[in-house]
């Protein structure tokens, strides 16, 4: 079965508090691991952005799981593809903290230096997710290890 990445955004419904964040990563971490889906989750003040990566139909039911949770709303579909390689192998489910978000960063993928994943076009979420990606990637056994500079403009 081909592996596919699913890019999604959404609203949360509440503001939600650093600890139900957390809950929400562990129990993603171990669905995820269950079913081998790998992927990262940002999240704004009440916007989330979402890349999941795995096989068709492990993709398609963790998405269908997440459609049913009601602790948000407007869910959007920004991208799904079939993929040669993961992004995000290394992750159930990285969390990327808001402090990555720098605002050249966000005006760099968005209209506005506000984090709003609902009204970045597919081909940004993809650019942003793929920079994001390239930040986390561990380093190759024959090149050094350079720290992350914060994302430029």
């Amino acid at each position: 079965m081909p592996l596919c990445r699913l890019i999604y955004a959404s609203r949360s419904n509440d503001i939600l508090r650093n600890d139900e964040i957390d809950a929400i990563l562990a129990v993603s971490r171990t669905n995820n691991a269950r079913v081998g889906v790998t992927g990262a989750l940002m999240y704004g003040s009440r916007e989330f952005l979402q890349c999941l990566e795995g096989a068709r139909e492990a993709i398609n039911s963790t998405y269908n799981r997440i459609v049913k949770d009601p602790r948000h709303s407007e869910l959007t579909i920004l991208d799904f593809v079939e993929i040669d390689r993961r992004w995000f192998a290394g992750w159930g489910m990285h969390h990327v903290p808001p402090l990555w978000s720098s605002r050249q960063m966000l005006l760099r993928y968005g209209e506005r230096e506000t984090f709003n994943p609902l009204k970045m076009s597919a081909a940004s979420a993809r650019a942003l997710l793929g920079d994001l990606a390239v930040d986390l990637a561990p380093p190759r056994d024959d090149e050094p290890r350079v720290p992350t500079k914060p994302m430029r403009a």
